[in-house]
C-alpha cells in the first residue's frame, strides 16, 4: 500500500535512460558498448531490475550525452517532498528567503565552483524566455535541460564538455 502511494522511485532512472536512448536512435547494445558495460547489464538498468552504481551511471550518462546529474534527479511526488528537499538542504546550499515585491523568493546559495542558485535561476529564466518567445524549440529547451552547464565544471584538455563534445 505504501509503495503504491509513493510510487517506484527507482524506475525514474530506467525510464530516463530508455527515453534518451530512443531519442538518440541507439540500440541497447550501442549504449552498453559506449558505456563499457555488457548489454545484459544495460538492459537490466533500463528495465529497472538492477540498481546502478554511481560510476556506471556516469558512464551511461556520457554514452547518452547528458550530465550524470540529469540521470540522478529525484522524482518528487507530493509537493511536500520537494519542500522537504529544500528544507533539508538550506544550510548546505546557503539558501536565503527574500520578499521582492512582497512575494517570497529563494536567493543566494554558493554551491560549487562558482555555480550559484541565483546563476542557475538566471540561466533557466533566460531559456524559458527564449522558449516562450519561440526563439528555441521545445526540443532545444529539453536538450538544454539534459546538459545544463554553467561552464565551471569542464576540465578537459581541449576545453570541450565530456558529455556533449562541444
Amino acid at each position: 500500500m505504501l509503495e503504491e502511494l509513493l510510487g517506484d522511485k527507482s524506475s525514474r532512472f530506467a525510464r530516463t535512460i530508455k527515453r534518451l536512448r530512443d531519442k538518440r536512435g541507439l540500440t541497447q547494445k550501442q549504449v552498453a558498448d559506449f558505456a563499457g558495460i555488457s548489454e545484459t547489464a544495460y538492459r537490466s538498468y533500463e528495465l529497472g531490475a538492477r540498481k546502478v552504481k554511481p560510476e556506471i551511471s556516469d558512464r551511461i550518462a556520457k554514452a547518452l550525452k547528458v550530465r550524470p546529474e540529469y540521470l540522478s534527479v529525484p522524482e518528487f511526488g507530493p509537493k511536500m517532498e520537494f519542500f522537504y528537499a529544500l528544507l533539508e538542504n538550506d544550510e548546505l546550499m546557503g539558501y536565503t528567503i527574500t520578499e521582492p515585491n512582497g512575494k517570497p523568493a529563494i536567493v543566494g546559495g554558493g554551491m560549487t565552483a562558482g555555480l550559484t542558485f541565483d546563476g542557475f535561476l538566471r540561466s533557466w529564466n533566460e531559456m524559458k524566455k527564449k522558449l516562450d518567445a519561440k526563439e528555441i524549440t521545445r526540443e532545444e529547451y529539453e536538450d538544454w535541460k539534459e546538459i545544463f552547464d554553467p561552464g565551471h565544471w569542464v576540465n578537459t584538455p581541449d576545453g570541450k564538455s565530456p558529455w556533449t563534445g562541444k
